[in-house]
């Protein structure tokens, strides 16, 4: 099992996006933050992290062109994707899918289960 360390968040509520990244810094990893889907894609690009927190719903490119944007980029296409939401299951699980996200979490979510999603992305 490989280990995930450096963990792209990208989500347009800078107090969330603060509080998790305290938490997950608590828990040894290195967290980029972007704010709007563009950025975030750009940072995917130079950061290569090893899982990429996206949220859906964002200013601008929303979380679905991001993560179309990533996983069609070979450069990009194996990192894990973890669609951060809002919004319940249904019609947006089924757009994160068709995107090729890896994985879905409705917000508000818990950190530990978001400790396993990783332990098993790490697999």
């Amino acid at each position: 099992m490989s280990e995930l360390k450096k963990i792209l968040i990208v989500d347009d509520d800078v107090q969330a996006v603060e509080m998790l990244s305290m938490i997950l810094q608590d828990k040894g990893y290195e967290v980029i933050p972007a704010y709007v889907g563009e950025l975030g894609y750009k940072k995917a690009l130079e950061h290569r992290p090893d899982i990429i927190l996206l949220d859906i719903t964002l200013p601008g490119m929303d979380g679905y062109q991001v993560c179309e944007q990533i996983k069609h980029n070979p450069e990009t296409s194996d990192i894990p994707v973890v669609m951060l939401t809002g919004k319940d299951m249904g019609e947006s699980f089924d757009r994160a899918m068709e995107k090729k996200a890896d994985w879905y979490v409705v917000k508000p979510y818990n950190i530990e289960h978001l400790m396993k999603v990783f332990e098993k992305l790490a697999d």
